[in-house]
């Protein structure tokens, strides 16, 4: 269930950091930085994740980077096994690829809600992130289904209902509460 409460917490992170894009392009001027966008928006201010993110970056820029370092998420936290690492790359390579203090402070605020967030990352010059998106996505699926929790099953239990046959709505959705 710690799951589901976790991928809650990083979905309404995305939606946090969706209305920070939509402040940043509406900035009506290409001079205005961050701070200035902070300074005029009293509910981004109270994010204390963006103060870890250079207050002087252009808006426009900052846009960009935020889209970019957050476009893979819905994807990424549908799927049945989140992959962390993925989720935090892409926004260490994206939105903080040149201030190593800013990541760890931003790390430090998302981890008041999701503790394993941003664990265990390789150094930033030891990946590249797009050969890591192509090796996570071509990754062989798990065959041996005593490995996988929500498939083992017990010689003689009965069968459980499973995503591939319950035709809900969203079937994979792996957070939806147990039958």
């Amino acid at each position: 269930m710690k799951d589901a409460f976790e991928r809650r917490a990083l979905l309404l992170h995305l939606g946090d950091a969706l209305q920070a894009i939509d402040a940043a392009l509406a900035a009506d001027t290409p001079r205005h930085t961050l701070q200035d966008l902070l300074n005029a928006q009293t509910d981004l201010a109270a994010r204390t994740w963006l103060a870890a993110v250079s207050p002087d970056m252009k808006a426009s820029d900052f846009a960009k980077r935020m889209s970019a370092a957050f476009a893979a998420w819905p994807a990424l936290l549908l799927e049945e096994q989140v992959d962390y690492t993925r989720l935090a790359l892409t926004v260490r390579d994206h939105l903080f690829a040149d201030d190593p203090a800013g990541w760890r402070r931003y790390v430090d605020a998302i981890r008041s809600e999701v503790e394993w967030f941003g664990e265990a990352l390789p150094s930033a010059d030891a990946v590249d992130t797009a050969a890591y998106a192509q090796a996570s996505d071509e990754a062989e699926p798990l065959t041996n289904d005593s490995t996988d929790i929500e498939r083992a099953e017990e010689p003689g239990d009965r069968p459980r209902e499973n995503v591939e046959s319950n035709g809900g709505l969203y079937p994979a959705w792996p957070w939806k509460p147990g039958v």
